[in-house]
């Protein structure tokens, strides 16, 4: 009767001290690690889908670019023109602001948007033994994100093409 009591006692006994101090220990060590994992996951899928948005921005871009220098294509949508570079403005400048979905904001504002985007252009010649060739224009596109960020701590790409008044040649 004696032993099975002594058994019925090792059975209900519960955790040491010891056991439960090394159980809080591991708890404490694998818990910040495990949402600090998590946390760079989600900076990491926030990178991408800007940089994939800002491809798309410049496909958008470019597509109004050729639209406005073309005389047979629709309207851009533009606010304003963005001219083809020339003697006369040798280099063309302008900003547009672009919200998260990618839809073109009608001012060049902070406020509502989140991609900033800079168009430069600059007449392009390719070399200078060629003076039969097309006038071509260097295109600067600069894209920003996320807009409300201070200027220095904001991400930036930069994407560059050449082309004619009628397309890429």
């Amino acid at each position: 009767m004696i032993a099975k009591q002594q058994m019925d006692d090792k059975r209900k006994r519960g955790l040491t001290l010891t056991e439960v101090v090394i159980a809080i220990a591991i708890i404490a060590f694998t818990i910040p690690l495990i949402l600090a994992a998590s946390g760079g996951a989600h900076q990491t899928r926030q990178a991408a889908e800007a940089d994939t948005r800002s491809s798309w921005l410049v496909r958008d871009v470019e597509r109004r670019i050729m639209n406005g220098w073309s005389e047979t294509a629709p309207s851009s949508g533009f606010a304003k023109s963005f001219p083809f570079p020339s003697a006369d403005t040798p280099e063309v400048t302008m900003e547009l602001s672009y919200k998260q979905d990618g839809r073109l904001l009608a001012e060049a504002t902070t406020g509502q948007a989140t991609y900033l985007v800079t168009l430069t252009a600059e007449p392009y010649v390719p070399t200078p033994n060629q003076t039969n060739a097309p006038t071509l224009a260097l295109i600067s596109i600069k894209i920003q994100y996320p807009a409300k960020a201070s200027p220095n701590k904001r991400k930036e790409l930069t994407y560059q093409f050449i082309s004619s008044r009628h397309g890429i040649p």
